[in-house]
């Protein structure tokens, strides 16, 4: 056993060591979390010093870190994809957000959201001098940070062009309530602190997409992109397709479609350029994808 254990840790030394860094990485201090948050930062290798470029925010989903990047190779595929011309040159800053699902916490206990927003977003734009927002500033995330990426969109529309959720479980109010009454769930997230809850319904209602995303105007100018896998996790699958309905019959405009693989990052990682080509770049779609 001893010896197996020894292979075990040795095997994943290897991998370690064999795990090249494409992403820069700082600490800064958060006024809004009142203490010091990791970031990541990949960008071109060739950005020049005057070269103004759009940023992405990329919110992570939950277990995930701003090491998440380099961990699945995103940054070396994203590197790939830019020489062939397939997606434009980009910035894409990723925060820690632990499990905090990207949220304010309704306790104000974690501010999340404006630990991104206040704190670090104005801090990256300036330190590699990408455009202005909203027209150059975009959000991403996949499974938590999906989430995460349609709270942004909806607090703080006049700071990006386009949101982008992938594999993101999307409730109504009464879905949320229900969320937050498992058991299980609550054993490890502390949803008291996180939502309003059944304690002030009103207030979960006016958190709610599906409330407040009612006509194409209530978008406010963003472009938003839905999409998850074809063996998604099964409630992301249904709620992601219960709320491009509700889109679609409101005449919200928005994109929305299915792509191959599961919840993980090898089926993510292909669909990233396929949302930075478009909605980023602005480019028609390169091939067509089943949509719902």
């Amino acid at each position: 056993m001893t010896r197996l254990i020894l292979v075990c840790i040795s095997a994943l030394a290897m991998l370690a060591c064999t795990t090249q860094r494409r992403l820069d990485y700082a600490w800064t201090h958060s006024a809004s979390m009142q203490t010091m948050m990791r970031y990541a930062v990949y960008a071109p290798k060739d950005l020049r010093p005057h070269e103004q470029l759009p940023l992405v925010v990329f919110l992570h989903g939950g277990g995930d870190h701003p090491g998440s990047f380099d961990q699945h190779g995103v940054g070396h595929y994203l590197d790939a994809a830019m020489a062939s011309g397939e997606i434009p040159r980009v910035v894409i800053v990723v925060p820690e957000g632990s499990g905090g699902f990207w949220e304010n916490w309704n306790d104000h206990s974690r501010m999340y959201q404006d630990w991104v927003l206040r704190d670090l977003l104005p801090k990256v734009q300036r330190r590699y001098h990408t455009r202005r927002c909203p027209d150059g500033c975009h959000v991403m995330g996949v499974s938590m940070g999906g989430h995460g990426t349609l709270r942004f969109a909806l607090s703080r529309p006049e700071l990006f062009a386009t949101a982008s959720a992938l594999s993101a479980p999307i409730f109504d109010v009464d879905a949320a309530l229900d969320f937050m009454d498992n058991f299980f769930l609550r054993l490890f997230v502390p949803v008291d602190s996180i939502w309003p809850g059944r304690r002030d319904v009103g207030e979960m209602r006016r958190r709610d997409v599906y409330h407040r995303w009612r006509k194409d105007a209530d978008l406010k100018g963003v472009k938003l992109l839905l999409a998850w896998a074809r063996r998604d996790r099964q409630g992301i699958i249904d709620t992601n397709r219960k709320f491009t309905q509700h889109l679609t019959r409101r005449g919200v405009n928005h994109t929305a479609f299915e792509f191959e693989g599961g919840h993980n990052w090898v089926s993510w990682r292909p669909v990233f350029r396929r949302v930075l080509r478009e909605q980023v770049a602005g480019k028609p779609p390169a091939s067509t994808l089943m949509s719902p």
